[in-house]
């Protein structure tokens, strides 16, 4: 729901778009990079933090995969939008990358944080904004649910998507519930792509 929502509620992901979508190995990231492909995104950069990651990046469709730890990154993201940057970024890991997004921002861009793991970053001075008339938007899911329209909405498409297969649930580990700290360590620990189940055996 996190991703539909960015993309359908945070802003309109019109055709042709460009979307940078950072931490794109995580559960929601691997979400938001197939559902941006299956609502005709025009270019889909994913962002991930090992080789092994942005191999499963691009499995899941995305046109490229950058990787965020390494200074340069920035630069890459204009060399594959021919200077442009971005239209959409989707941003889940903060600090310096935070900082660095809007270098690789495009005129009439929309910056959407769902996440920090490296803490929030530098402010930003609201008026850098108007420069190239860009947004900066914040969504937490619980949030929405005073909106059960949109949760509704979204719930409804996102199942017509796993149904049809358009979209996939990519699944690193099933564990049982009482292995809820082990879940928590491989999280942590950054070593799985997609996401973990939780399921009521013992």
């Amino acid at each position: 729901m996190t991703a539909w929502l960015m993309l359908n509620a945070s802003t309109h992901l019109r055709k042709g778009e460009s979307v940078l979508v950072h931490g794109a190995a995580g559960g929601v990231g691997s979400i938001a990079v197939q559902l941006a492909k299956v609502m005709g995104a025009g270019l889909v950069i994913g962002s991930a933090s090992s080789e092994e990651k942005r191999d499963f990046v691009r499995s899941l469709g995305a046109h490229a995969a950058i990787d965020y730890s390494v200074p340069g990154w920035v630069d890459e993201v204009l060399r594959v939008t021919e200077g442009r940057g971005v239209d959409v970024i989707l941003e889940s890991i903060g600090g310096d990358v935070f900082e660095r997004n809007f270098a690789c921002l495009a005129k009439f861009g929309r910056h959407i944080i769902f996440g920090s793991t490296r803490g929030p970053g530098q402010p930003v001075p609201p008026r850098q904004l108007m420069a190239k008339a860009q947004a900066m938007i914040g969504i937490y899911l619980p949030v929405y649910f005073a909106r059960p329209d949109l949760i509704r909405e979204g719930l409804q498409d996102m199942v017509e998507k796993f149904v049809s297969g358009s979209v996939l649930a990519q699944v690193a580990s099933v564990l049982p519930l009482s292995h809820v700290s082990e879940a928590h360590r491989l999280l942590e620990e950054r070593k799985i792509s997609g996401v973990i189940v939780l399921g009521p055996a013992s």
